[in-house]
């Protein structure tokens, strides 16, 4: 049975690595559920980045812009902002090879997210 089950995860992730194949599954997956299972998962963007391809899931993103802009407006931004500060050299590779129409859409999203996130305006009286 484990020779079988080490078969099927090589297919599994044969097909996981597949443009065609995951940008296929996207297509019928509710952006809201994407959204919430990586918002009750926080570290999983952090730990899942380490094994993807930035060029496959550029292509994805690439063929679903529609989708990945609905999950980016369901995504906690502080979660989005910690999974790209570890991984700063992805996020590069990613943004590369992202069409440039999908990504500004997208990234506006995310940047108005983090910056709500994140922005502090200064105190009346940190300013004296």
């Amino acid at each position: 049975m484990g020779d079988l089950n080490r078969k099927l995860g090589a297919f599994a992730a044969k097909m996981a690595n597949n443009k065609d194949f995951v940008s296929g599954m996207i297509s019928g997956v509710d952006p809201k559920v994407v959204a919430t299972a990586i918002n009750e998962n926080k570290d999983l963007i952090s730990r899942t980045m380490a094994y993807l391809d930035p060029e496959i899931l550029a292509g994805v993103i690439n063929s679903n812009p529609d989708f990945m802009a609905k999950v980016m407006k369901s995504l906690d931004a502080a979660a989005i902002a910690k999974a790209m500060n570890k991984n700063q050299r992805f996020i590069t590779k990613l943004i590369e090879n992202t069409d440039p129409n999908v990504f500004s859409r997208s990234v506006n999203v995310v940047f108005n997210k983090m910056r709500k996130a994140t922005y502090r305006p200064a105190s009346a009286e940190s300013e004296e």
